[in-house]
């Protein structure tokens, strides 16, 4: 079978219908290697996603990284399908204030219908923020 390049897995995912918490999250892919189930994903940490001591809250972290795990997971499965978070554990390292952030997603066990990821965020700096675990499961896409 033949293997996307990183150029063709972003251009195949931003063929699939938008998805608003992306586009608020400001979400960019800038790496999918779908041999590796792997994605590297760009995102906006906003002022207005922050806490009142100035850092950005958690949740929006969270969902920064939940999202490269999914991309990572579906990649390998030509975005045919959906990967539905059944659990995920996040793990704050340090504080991250507003700006372009980056998150990893990858593909630790994947079966037929579960899969187990790990995903790691990075600052403003590229020092490591936070890291999560997620166990998700794979849904054929409504848009197949």
């Amino acid at each position: 079978m033949h293997q996307m390049t990183s150029e063709q897995a972003i251009a195949r995912l931003s063929k699939r219908p938008p998805v608003a918490a992306s586009k608020l999250l400001g979400s960019e892919p800038l790496e999918i290697d779908a041999a590796r189930s792997f994605a590297r994903m760009a995102f906006l940490g906003k002022a207005e996603f922050c806490t009142a001591q100035g850092v950005l809250h958690g949740g929006f972290l969270s969902a920064m990284m939940d999202e490269a795990m999914a991309i990572a997971a579906t990649a390998a499965k030509n975005f045919d399908y959906v990967v539905p978070t059944l659990e995920m554990k996040t793990s704050y390292l340090a504080p991250v204030l507003p700006g372009r952030l980056v998150a990893e997603g990858q593909v630790v066990k994947a079966g037929n219908r579960v899969v187990y990821l790990e995903g790691k965020l990075f600052d403003t700096e590229g020092a490591l923020a936070a890291t999560a675990t997620a166990t998700a499961y794979f849904r054929k896409a409504l848009w197949k």
